[in-house]
């Protein structure tokens, strides 16, 4: 699957090489024009010294977007690198979305994915196997 690598500031990742990538405003965006779909990737670092709280940082990414947090919509799971990670899906402005974060000490990836529809089965995969590929450097 993944054809591509990207590495990010503190994280890489492997992609299909048929994406598109572009970095707008320092933010890695992988695209496929005709199919009116992008995956972004915001990264952030503390620079305090202290440590993200995946939670709360979801939580307040939905507050913002105005989804109400339902934690039942809320899956938490563990990527093959060992990173926690929490993902929703939800309808908004007739857009699917599908947001995932990543956390670990003070670095925290937000891969945010919106489409003009549900993605079919193959994209899902090729987007889940992309998310799942990411791994925090040291």
């Amino acid at each position: 699957m993944a054809a591509k690598q990207f590495q990010g500031t503190f994280f890489t990742l492997g992609y299909p090489a048929e994406w598109e990538l572009e970095i707008v405003e320092n933010i890695p965006c992988m695209f496929d024009l005709e199919a009116g779909w992008v995956l972004q990737l915001a990264a952030s670092t503390l620079k305090d010294g202290g440590n993200y709280d995946l939670n709360s940082e979801f939580t307040r990414y939905l507050e913002i977007n105005q989804i109400e947090f339902q934690e039942d919509r809320v899956v938490r799971y563990e990527n093959a690198s060992g990173l926690d990670c929490l993902a929703a899906e939800f309808m908004k402005d007739n857009r699917f979305w599908l947001v995932q974060m990543i956390a670990r000490g003070p670095r925290l990836l937000a891969a945010l994915f919106n489409s003009d529809q549900v993605p079919d089965q193959e994209l899902a995969a090729q987007i889940s196997a992309t998310v799942g590929s990411i791994q925090f450097q040291d």
